[in-house]
């Protein structure tokens, strides 16, 4: 069996970030709330979020690249009519999540 290597967009790393900075969870909660598979990685997040905040995400710094490159954003954005419908789109999101992460928990 190979290793794939796992990368995570730029909103996830935030994400993760401000939800460990919200206090209440450890940094192992935070991982396996969002599916990361290291607590280190976490770490490395938070180090480098205190450091140069949301900027720390903004480019690709794997590898040996001769400069930084932009990271992926997400291609499909979404468009709402109505702030009222993003609102709507957003809880239904969250609670499919929340759904999703109890599920992952009873499976272990």
């Amino acid at each position: 069996m190979t290793r794939v290597n796992k990368s995570y967009s730029k909103d996830i790393k935030v994400a993760v970030v401000k939800k460990y900075k919200e206090g209440g969870m450890s940094i192992q909660e935070v991982a396996n709330l969002f599916g990361v598979s290291s607590k280190t990685q976490v770490h490395s997040w938070i180090k480098k979020y205190e450091k140069d905040g949301e900027e720390a995400f903004a480019y690709e710094k794997r590898g040996n690249p001769v400069e930084p490159r932009k990271t992926k954003e997400r291609v499909e954005e979404l468009k709402f009519l109505s702030l009222e419908q993003e609102v709507e789109f957003l809880r239904i999101e969250n609670e499919y999540l929340k759904k999703l992460c109890e599920q992952l928990k009873f499976q272990r």
